[in-house]
């Protein structure tokens, strides 16, 4: 970390050499244990910051102009706040562009900044470096300009930036997650009404391991978005049948044995999924709580067989590395992370045995999808925060 803050600290300098100090924020990556398309659906997820994070460095302008700077890009964007609109062009800067445009939208003052950032979280390996962006800038923002955010409202500010301004529907696990999470803990979160518990987790010698299928995610945008149409579907006909049903939550698996036959095909399939998953989630924060790393492992191995086969987000890539990596010793359970159709898969495995699991997914995943993976080998860590 402190490398990091002094390279940037040297590139910020360069950059906006009559800027002043900086002051440098981090937001982390995330992984989600368990609650595959949960939270969108209003239900609950299990999810932590990882120690892989954008690091911000940033000064308050006495003008109107935001000036940005990606240090892995080396790109440069600048635009004044009333001029705020998406780029097609550099994509990147919309993430920071959509906070700021939310933050003004509900009536906040704001000066101008400059902002430099780079980070280690990486691209397409399903730990949302968007929302740890967004993160970071907002705690930036907040931070130096004085605004009165709790943190809750500030992840919220961070989900309608991504959700207005950039056009990704996501649901708010990503942001919370990166806001919230404390090292050594899982946030046992309901999508619901943002309440949440940090439960620890006792176990010293477990790693998450992040496999890259380096499959392209070519239906990734489309079929996510379809999968919402389609679990709305659903909800939309159980609100019918209980017009207290908010969302695919509070449907219980009882009603939607009984009822299942009246949702039509494949609503009725990502409606089984969801449904069960959010029990799953239950149930797997009820198993942390006791340190059972077994009773989650085969969580997580339902949980995959569910979004394979019953929400249909997987592929051949994906479903060949959970085969592979669910045959190691020392492997509890391993599943898609992130919104399928390609991308990364996350396994809960022991120290002793990821050597043995990176051998392994390297002989025998390239001779199955002519593929070579990469891995990453991640820990819980805090959330947003300045640093110094």
């Amino acid at each position: 970390m402190k490398d990091h803050i002094a390279a940037l600290k040297k590139r910020f300098k360069e950059l906006y050499p009559s800027a002043g100090t900086p002051r440098f924020f981090a937001g982390p990556g995330r992984i989600n244990v368990i609650g595959g398309h949960t939270d969108y659906n209003l239900g609950f997820v299990l999810p932590c910051a990882v120690d892989r994070e954008i690091l911000v460095a940033a000064s308050v302008r006495q003008d109107e102009v935001l000036s940005f700077y990606s240090v892995d890009l080396k790109e440069s964007f600048e635009v004044k706040l009333g001029s705020l609109k998406f780029s097609e062009k550099m994509k990147w800067a919309n993430y920071l562009m959509g906070v700021f445009s939310v933050l003004l939208e509900d009536g906040f003052r704001l000066k101008g900044m400059n902002i430099a950032f780079g980070g280690n979280i990486p691209q397409g390996g399903g730990m949302s470096s968007s929302a740890a962006l967004e993160v970071a800038v907002c705690t930036a923002v907040r931070a130096m300009q004085d605004l009165k955010l709790n943190d809750i409202e500030l992840v919220k500010y961070c989900q309608k930036a991504e959700n207005k301004f950039v056009g990704v529907m996501c649901g708010i696990m990503d942001q919370f997650a990166s806001a919230m999470s404390k090292k050594g803990h899982l946030l046992f979160l309901d999508c619901a009404d943002l309440s949440f518990e940090l439960i620890p987790m006792k176990f010293t010698d477990i790693s998450f391991f992040i496999a890259d299928t380096k499959k392209e995610r070519t239906l990734a945008g489309s079929e996510y978005n379809l999968r919402r149409q389609q679990c709305t579907q659903a909800a939309e006909i159980f609100r019918k049948l209980d017009p207290k049903v908010r969302g695919l939550r509070d449907v219980s698996i009882e009603e939607f044995e009984t009822n299942k036959d009246k949702v039509p095909l494949p609503a009725r399939k990502r409606a089984e999924h969801v449904i069960y998953e959010i029990d799953r989630v239950k149930k797997a924060a009820q198993a942390l709580k006791r340190n059972d790393l077994e009773a989650i492992g085969v969580i997580q191995r339902e949980s995959f067989r569910s979004m394979r086969d019953t929400f249909e987000i997987s592929c051949p890539e994906i479903n060949a590395m959970a085969e592979i990596s669910d045959s190691v010793n020392g492997v509890y359970g391993t599943r898609i992370i992130g919104g399928g159709f390609g991308g990364c898969t996350i396994s809960i495995v022991k120290n002793s045995s990821i050597k043995e699991l990176e051998g392994k997914l390297l002989r025998e995943y390239p001779k199955k999808t002519g593929l070579t993976p990469e891995f990453w080998v991640v820990n819980s860590a805090d959330g947003a925060r300045e640093v110094f």
